[in-house]
């Protein structure tokens, strides 16, 4: 697998791991130090710090999903930077209210014995939407 693609891996398992709430194929994109920075929310470092703000967030959602594009990688031999972008969107518990987040991520990633991972995380947001749901048709 080309540096590339494993840095795609990483941002790939990140997404998914949001997605389902597993915190550790999230957390396990990290290094042991590594940083998440979400302006406005914060600067957290290692998991003892993001888990719990991770969690708190997916915890007030019935469900939540990231996507992420092909991300812009570059490589320079052990650290490699990728910028992609990101679109979350979820339902509140209980209500019907919806959220949707819009921006990108910037990545600094360093190589270590396990792969690639993330040194820091770095959030800039787009824009951010919350509506109410009007209710339609059944699916299925």
């Amino acid at each position: 697998m080309t540096d590339q693609a494993a840095i795609q891996d990483v941002l790939n398992h990140y997404t998914l791991g949001s997605c389902l709430a597993d915190w550790d194929m999230v957390l396990g994109t990290f290094t042991d130090d590594g940083i998440w920075d979400v302006p406005g929310i914060g600067v957290f470092t290692g998991r003892e710090q993001i888990q719990p703000v991770m969690e708190s967030f997916i915890a007030q959602m019935d469900y939540f999903v990231q996507l992420n594009t092909p991300a812009i990688i570059r490589v320079d031999g052990d650290r490699a930077t990728a910028r992609c972008v990101i679109r979350e969107a979820g339902k509140f518990k209980g209500k019907d209210e919806a959220l949707e987040v819009t921006g990108f991520y910037s990545d600094d990633l360093v190589r270590t014995a396990d792969g690639w991972k993330f040194a820091k995380r770095s959030f800039t947001g787009a824009g951010m939407h919350r509506f109410a749901l009007l209710p339609g048709p059944a699916l299925g």
